[in-house]
């Protein structure tokens, strides 16, 4: 076996599950648009339907969107596997920033908070229009790509408060700043570092509702999913 069949092995499975998709995610996501405003799924109106229709017309001012809709025309699979890596390079952008000192610029801090929108506007969506999306081909890859999200939204705070100073100027390490966002998510905050000034708390606040909600409704969404997985199982 050569080393370009391993990794197709290793990465891509059996080729004959690669399928070809129906619709690019573009033709995917227009369709989903019009059920929503149709209410072919649900009777939803007022804000629920505002926000339905919000949470899915805003992808297409993301990257992830783009990049489906890209590794899409190879097969499922390699969409999916390529969307791993895009989720896998939007966790570990962050830390290359603070690791590497350009956290120090303005543009990277407004690149990480736009890619830090993305991850939060796609998990609500999971959330508020989980109906507008096929049914995962693992439930168990979900949940690492949600661990994933988790620790993007973590080192991505973690870009802000550096790059805006809103921790004070006298942190040592980048490691601080990523110490201090860790334990801001997991909602322990030990007190020894606190945020500077107003935005610092702001930032911080908006931080601690938006993981809050993140653990309670989304791992409670994944939670019946592998609940109803497991009863199909037996």
């Amino acid at each position: 076996m050569s080393i370009s069949e391993f990794f197709s092995k290793l990465m891509f499975g059996k080729p004959e599950y690669n399928k070809k998709l129906r619709m690019t995610a573009y033709q995917a996501h227009k369709v989903n648009l019009i059920r929503i405003w149709n209410n072919e799924k649900h009777h939803d109106i007022g804000f629920e339907k505002v926000l339905r229709l919000f949470l899915v017309a805003v992808q297409y001012v993301f990257p992830g969107l783009h990049i489906r809709n890209y590794f899409g025309k190879f097969g499922v699979i390699k969409r999916n596997v390529g969307n791993e890596f895009f989720v896998f390079f939007k966790t570990f952008l962050p830390l290359y920033f603070l690791f590497s000192g350009l956290y120090k610029y303005k543009v990277v801090v407004l690149i990480s908070g736009y890619l830090l929108l993305e991850t939060i506007f796609y998990v609500a969506s999971l959330i508020f229009v989980a109906d507008m999306f096929v049914k995962p081909r693992s439930y168990r890859r979900n949940i690492l790509m949600l661990f994933l999200n988790y620790l993007e939204i973590a080192f991505s705070f973690a870009v802000i408060y550096a790059g805006m100073h809103l921790l004070g100027d006298n942190l040592p390490s980048v490691v601080d700043y990523i110490y201090f966002s860790i334990v801001t998510s997991t909602t322990i905050g030990f007190g020894d570092i606190h945020p500077s000034g107003n935005l610092g708390k702001m930032f911080v606040c908006i931080q601690a509702i938006m993981v809050v909600a993140f653990m309670v409704l989304f791992l409670n969404f994944f939670g019946s999913k592998m609940e109803t997985l497991n009863h199909e199982e037996e």
